[in-house]
């Protein structure tokens, strides 16, 4: 396969209107990020808005943050290829996760106070765990960062001939701006506007699918039906064990989900930190729910998106779908549908709201990014008491290093043959066993510092030996890792004299 950026296809004209969209929703996001930095006094100021915002903004910004553009546009193209509408059987599962996230590891980390959830790591085990938790995030969010930016850059390259590099480089500048001008509350308030504009681009979209469909006089839901673009259980149909082991996809996407997502908004930074920034312990649980209850219709949604444009690319075809499709470029089909066939001014309004989904993530990246160097590192060793201002500055320097380092990084994508492949690898050894690491803490006993970072490394040897030995379904890697990390460390600490600190009382957290 040619490197990604490589794909030729004949590009449509963007055109000045649509450009000129795409130019006032950057301008407006840089607007909305000098506004509030009128209103940082400090670090809690810029970490968490000081604790005051409102739940329905702060789960509109959670909600943004995890509907990234990789999400706007993987979902599409997953459900326009032949999984169909297998991978949904996801999505009422996430309630599972807000039930233990707001009635178990939301008030825990409320009671303890703290702004950076490694924190909570060292108050519970050892200050080894946090520096685990907190280097394995970083590492983490450089990556995503780079590839949410340049994901979304290189489908408007393919789509319509932009400069890649200078796509790249705009994004990371704009997004790396507003995020250091206003902190944490223009990260939510950005976060909560994209997530309208890309929810009012996905419902124009179906619209004009519709109307393409209707205007060829192709009967939409026969199409569907005959193709199956809806089918949404695959329980598999091995004749043998191993067969139905590896084929059972719907099981592994349930186990998947419920460990990956508890994972993200229970062991991440840039979701957990949103926990403080409302006043209650009530309202940060009402935010899970609003993030939660709002994704599950929005990626149905995007879903439908992925096969009403299948149906429309059958009644009406286009020769340069197949090339996207032969390519491994089935998440460049939406933005392509959007550039070809939406009118002008509302197809620009749809591919800012594409890169408003990357920047809902890359923002919040940076920001937590921040606050995890400012918080676990720089303060734990080598600048405690210093004056607050101090520690404002160096957070918005990080914010700017963070911001170049995503921008680097999005560009160096541009020379790898497949970015997804480089992308899975790095979230695979950057979340392995931080749940069951995570869980360790929510014992009402300490474990012992060295039967948990055994029970860490313990999770990485497995995951080397699934990708290397076996032929385990990739879905199973963080159910096995994080049951790993946290039942070898749990045996271990047994082994190992009790930790002579006690854990702190709720009351003094």
């Amino acid at each position: 396969m040619p490197p990604e950026g490589e794909l030729a296809i004949s590009h449509p004209d963007f055109g000045v209107v649509n450009y000129a969209v795409i130019f006032l929703y950057l301008v407006g996001m840089l607007v909305l990020g000098g506004w509030f930095a009128r209103r940082i006094k400090g670090t809690r100021g810029f970490f968490i808005a000081e604790g005051k915002l409102p739940a329905w903004l702060v789960g509109m910004s959670l909600l943004g943050t995890y509907l990234s553009a990789l999400t706007v546009m993987a979902l599409s193209g997953i459900a326009f290829g032949p999984a169909d509408w297998t991978w949904t059987i996801q999505l009422p599962f996430l309630l599972v996760t807000a039930a233990v996230i707001t009635g178990l590891v939301l008030p825990r980390y409320r009671e303890a106070g703290v702004i950076s959830v490694y924190q909570y790591l060292e108050q519970r085990i050892h200050v080894s765990s946090r520096l685990i938790g907190a280097v394995c995030f970083l590492a983490l969010q450089v990556g995503r960062m780079g590839l949410v930016l340049f994901l979304p850059a290189l489908a408007f390259h393919i789509i319509t001939g932009a400069d890649l590099a200078l796509t790249i480089v705009v994004m990371g500048v704009v997004v790396t701006a507003y995020t250091v001008l206003g902190g944490i509350e223009a990260v939510i308030w950005t976060d909560a506007v994209q997530v309208v504009i890309f929810s009012l681009g996905a419902v124009l979209s179906i619209f004009y699918i519709f109307s393409g469909v209707n205007a060829v006089g192709a009967d939409f839901w026969a199409l569907a039906a005959e193709h199956g673009k809806f089918r949404v259980l695959d329980w598999g149909a091995g004749l043998t064990a191993r067969e139905w082991f590896a084929s059972a996809l719907t099981l592994w996407l349930v186990l998947e989900t419920i460990f990956q997502t508890i994972r993200i908004y229970g062991t991440q930074q840039d979701m957990t930190q949103r926990y403080m920034a409302t006043p209650s312990t009530a309202q940060a649980n009402r935010s899970v729910w609003i993030a939660i209850l709002g994704y599950i219709p929005l990626a149905y949604l995007f879903y439908f998106i992925g096969s009403a444009l299948f149906v429309y690319y059958q009644a009406a075809p286009d020769p340069n779908v197949p090339a996207l499709v032969q390519a491994g470029r089935n998440d460049a089909i939406f933005p392509y549908f959007v550039v070809t066939h939406l009118p002008v001014g509302i197809a620009g309004l749809v591919i800012a709201a594409v890169f408003a989904a990357a920047m809902s993530s890359i923002d919040s990246g940076m920001n937590s990014s921040a606050t995890v160097c400012v918080e676990d590192f720089y303060k734990r060793f080598w600048g405690a008491d210093k004056p607050d201002e101090h520690y404002l500055w160096v957070a918005r320097g990080l914010t700017i290093i963070l911001g170049l380092l995503a921008t680097w990084m999005a560009l160096l994508f541009m020379d790898i043959a497949s970015a997804q492949v480089v992308w899975s690898k790095i979230m695979a050894y950057t979340t392995n066993g931080m749940l069951g690491l995570m869980a360790l803490a929510f014992l009402p006993f300490r474990v012992h510092r060295w039967a948990a970072v055994i029970g860490f490394a313990s999770s990485w040897l497995a995951l080397f030996y699934m990708t290397s030995r076996t032929e385990i379904v990739w879905l199973l890697y963080p159910v096995v890792g994080n049951l790993l990390c946290f039942f070898v460390a749990l045996a271990l600490n047994a082994l190992f004299p009790k930790e002579d600190r006690p854990l702190p009382a709720a009351a003094d957290q």
